[in-house]
């Protein structure tokens, strides 16, 4: 199967800064929200330094911060920004690691406010942090359902959106999740139609996959970028049956799509169905994405399938690669240790000898 989270987890240590950057970038474009994640992240920046752990931050939306990790990620966030100018790249994680609390579900983060608040004076690199937001939505946790409901009826738009989420928290909106995306099948989409897909991007919410894959062939770019999210987030085998059969059906952006899901999604099965799909692809930028997916997917149990389409991309999509490619070592070292000096040299006919991949 492809390069796992357990994998990718344990390389957020690895000793080569390359493979610690390509297995983070892997996992966040996965919306992978494994506790172990922020807890392995936390330990690089211990032991490499901040500013050196990691090529980039993760962007807020990728970063998975569970209710118990909230006083830790407070506490790192308090400290990163102490005494440094907001250009700083420390300071600069501060105000990542708290934007990225203001993202998660309210219940997370209700208890903390205050030392949110407090934090938000403390620095000017907090100015992201939207406290009166954040406390609506904690408000919101504390009305009755009946109360919540009727926000359906005549609310705003941030109305419905902290009516729906509160309902999410307590088990109640499937009703209301369900209504607001079948009824992008109308006309114009509803305030509850806008509202329900923006909830189901922001979480990982399973259930309204069928749905949501016809949202991915919409043309209008801002629904399907949302409706892909919200696929990717749920990780669901369901979404790759749904794919395999519509696939031959969809528009050229619509593939694209679903080949970008597979390939961020990373379940089982993944790199067979994408050398299912590649050649119901409409056209070549199509059938070569499909080869960019299944090499980015790191299935080793499926070898020459894999360097074969390493072999076959187009140059362009090579250098798109060269960021992930360095987890090659250690993934074949683990899996393939016997066939890694081939594996290497067949990478070094299209990256150059000069590439390091050891």
């Amino acid at each position: 199967m492809a390069v796992s989270d357990n994998q990718l987890i344990r390389w957020l240590g690895h000793s080569d800064l390359r493979v610690r950057s390509a297995s983070l970038d892997l996992l966040s474009n996965s919306y992978a929200s494994d506790p172990r994640i922020l807890t392995s992240i936390l330990a690089a920046w211990d032991q490499f330094g901040v500013e050196d752990a990691y090529s980039d931050f993760p962007l807020i939306s990728h970063l998975a911060i569970g209710p118990q990790q909230m006083p830790v990620v407070l506490s790192r966030a308090s400290e990163y920004s102490q005494g440094r100018k907001i250009t700083d790249r420390v300071c600069r994680c501060a105000g990542k690691l708290a934007e990225a609390i203001s993202v998660e579900r309210a219940s997370s983060f209700a208890p903390y406010l205050s030392e949110l608040g407090t934090l938000k004076a403390s620095s000017k690199i907090f100015f992201r942090v939207p406290i009166q937001a954040m406390q609506q939505r904690a408000e919101g946790l504390r009305r009755e359902p009946s109360s919540l409901e009727m926000d359906f009826e005549d609310g705003t738009d941030s109305d419905y959106a902290i009516a729906l989420e509160s309902l999410w928290e307590r088990g109640l909106a499937n009703r209301w999740i369900r209504e607001g995306i079948e009824s992008w099948d109308g006309v114009s989409p509803s305030k509850l139609a806008v509202t329900a897909l923006e909830l189901v991007s922001r979480h990982p919410i399973r259930g309204y996959e069928e749905q949501l894959l016809g949202l991915v062939d919409r043309e209008e770019a801002s629904i399907a970028d949302l409706a892909t999210i919200a696929l990717v987030r749920g990780r669901n085998p369901l979404t790759q049956s749904l794919i395999a059969d519509r696939f031959v059906g969809m528009s050229k952006s619509g593939q694209l799509r679903c080949l970008d899901i597979i390939r961020r999604m990373r379940l089982e099965q993944s790199s067979k169905l994408i050398r299912f799909l590649l050649p119901q692809g409409c056209d070549a930028v199509v059938q070569n994405g499909a080869r960019v997916a299944e090499v980015m997917l790191f299935d080793f149990g499926y070898l020459e399938e894999w360097l074969e389409a390493f072999l076959l991309i187009e140059d362009a999509s090579v250098q798109r690669l060269v960021y992930s490619i360095p987890i090659s070592h250690p993934l074949a070292l683990e899996e393939v240790p016997v066939d890694w000096p081939r594996v290497k040299n067949l990478l070094k006919t299209r990256l150059g000898r000069s590439f390091d991949l050891e």
